[in-house]
């Protein structure tokens, strides 16, 4: 068990999110997402909603894990750069973007919040969203699991 500190952690929190593993977790949720979208078209009856022009598009998103505007990538992108130790913009934005993650993945239509499954805080986006919710300290033993792995 080490000793942290906020720098240390925030040091060892920018080492695990590389740009490669912030891609690959965008791509993975943008998967889930756009799964989770065609079962919708089809429970609508409309599997063919979505346009040519704009199913192109989404490819190229995903692809290049960059979505323009106002969106689950620029909230997943926050919440990175602050487990990479960047200063939170305001507690309100943070907030938002934390909403708007727990709700694109967990808010199941009928429900008005959330379910977010344990499993969730193990993933590169949970941690990340961890350290924006509660501060770097309630990621501790994570980080504690991350360096007996590395043994």
């Amino acid at each position: 068990m080490m000793s942290w500190t906020k720098e240390s952690a925030f040091e060892k929190l920018q080492e695990v999110y590389t740009d490669r593993v912030m891609q690959d977790e965008k791509r993975r949720i943008f998967q889930q997402v756009y799964r989770h979208l065609n079962e919708h078209l089809k429970d609508l009856a409309v599997p063919k909603a979505i346009k040519e022009e704009s199913q192109k598009q989404l490819k190229f998103f995903k692809e290049y894990t960059f979505m323009p505007g106002d969106n689950l990538f620029q909230s997943m992108r926050y919440v990175f750069l602050l487990a990479r130790g960047e200063r939170e913009k305001s507690q309100q934005e943070t907030v938002d973007h934390l909403q708007r993650i727990y709700r694109s993945l967990f808010q199941p239509a009928g429900l008005k919040n959330p379910y977010i499954p344990d499993s969730f805080w193990n993933t590169p986006l949970g941690t990340a969203c961890l350290v924006a919710e509660e501060g770097v300290e309630a990621v501790y033993p994570i980080l504690d699991e991350i360096l007996e792995a590395e043994k």
